[in-house]
């Protein structure tokens, strides 16, 4: 294993997430806070840049096990994805009243950015064995945890004052992270240096027609069983990441420094989850490590709810940031683990289908708890109960899995 490809990979989850987490944590108040747009407004841009990838993942990383060559398209996708992004940022600051504009393209940016993750996901069977898969997703994992934090430390100051140009305010806090994001992915896109193993052409498993393909790689049970957990779980703690700011926001009334101080300090304590779960993981095994871990999430959504003292929630929310690092380190590991070798990006990518379209059904359930209960505490508190329960079934489905 090639030591300076593992920097390189980790280096790029560390940059990717720089902008996620500017945009998830910005962009959204923006829109919904400073504009006055409803919440589904920005749940639709999740739907919609969701749905586009689940259409197209399939047929591409068809190509990806055909060819094997992944390095290529990163850098083709990190391309669009920067530049998209770069132009929604420069639209939110110079445009406050081009909000639809603004939305169109932040969904297609956000497809494009999905998109990377066709080629960079499978790279961790390229850079690990089995005996240290875990270990070394929860790298990777722990990278872009506190790649996270980093973005939240870069974009809190221009969110508090610091004015580039244009609308003062969380207007000016995407740009900065879009940049760093840029930046700090060149060393991958430039340095990276696939082998010539894994580079080569193959004609294993390149079945001509994609619902073949589909099928294939469904037919191996286990494989087949934890997507379908793996669907539940990440649709249920997904949905709630993504809504945490405007949670803290609408039910406790929390002050965007706050916000990012607690963030970072979850994110931090996630990239540290991630490395000692990762390593348990390959040692106790990575199905029976998540399904604790999940376990336990059920009861630390049960206690969101329960618990309506902000400050008697802190620590619950550290906690789970301990918590949620490892679980997809170890889902990304199993994925390797359970994937045929000739089907792996194929296997991978149903992965990373089987998470957006958590963010394509979640944010729906999510809304309809607000639509339902209202854009309140009561609201809320019904979309996390809703959460609880998928996660419960997801379990159900693990412990089906015989491997």
């Amino acid at each position: 294993m090639n030591k300076k490809n593992l920097f390189l990979w980790s280096l790029y989850d560390f940059a990717n997430s720089i902008v996620l987490i500017a945009f998830l944590f910005y962009f959204s108040q923006w829109l919904v806070i400073d504009q006055g747009k409803p919440a589904w407004w920005y749940n639709l841009a999740l739907i919609i840049s969701s749905a586009l990838f689940i259409i197209t993942a399939p047929i591409v990383s068809k190509r990806i096990d055909a060819g094997k060559s992944k390095i290529k398209g990163l850098r083709f996708w990190s391309l669009l994805a920067f530049i998209g992004y770069v132009v929604v940022s420069l639209l939110v600051m110079l445009s406050g009243d081009a909000e639809i504009l603004v939305t169109v393209l932040y969904t297609l940016s956000t497809y494009a950015y999905l998109v990377c993750f066709l080629y960079f996901t499978p790279m961790l069977n390229d850079l690990s064995d089995g005996s240290d898969r875990s270990w070394k997703s929860g790298i990777g994992q722990g990278a872009n945890s506190i790649g996270q934090v980093f973005g939240i430390l870069i974009a809190l100051p221009f969110a508090n004052g610091i004015t580039l140009f244009g609308d003062p305010g969380r207007a000016q806090a995407l740009l900065p992270a879009t940049l760093v994001f840029g930046l700090l992915s060149l060393p991958m896109l430039i340095s990276y240096r696939e082998d010539k193993i894994s580079a080569r052409t193959s004609k294993i498993g390149n079945s001509s027609n994609i619902f073949l393909l589909f099928k294939e790689v469904f037919s191996h049970k286990a494989l087949a069983l934890f997507f379908i957990g793996y669907f539940l779980f990440s649709d249920a703690l997904l949905t709630f990441s993504n809504n945490f700011p405007l949670y803290l926001e609408v039910v406790h009334g929390v002050t965007d420094t706050t916000k990012s101080i607690l963030s970072a300090s979850i994110l931090v304590l996630a990239a540290l989850g991630a490395l000692v779960f990762g390593k348990i993981a390959d040692k106790k095994g990575n199905l029976k490590t998540l399904k604790l871990i999940l376990s336990v999430w059920c009861l630390i959504f049960l206690c969101m709810v329960l618990i309506t003292n902000f400050k008697l929630l802190v620590p619950l929310f550290l906690f789970a940031g301990i918590l949620y690092g490892p679980v997809w380190a170890i889902s990304r590991s199993l994925v390797g683990e359970l994937s045929p070798q000739h089907l792996t990006a194929s296997s991978y990518s149903y992965y990373v289908v089987a998470e957006r379209f958590a963010t394509l059904i979640g944010p729906m359930v999510w809304s309809v708890a607000l639509i339902a209960m209202g854009e309140g505490a009561r609201g809320y508190q019904s979309g996390i109960i809703s959460l609880a329960v998928l996660l419960v079934v997801s379990i159900f489905v693990l412990n089906k899995i015989k491997k």
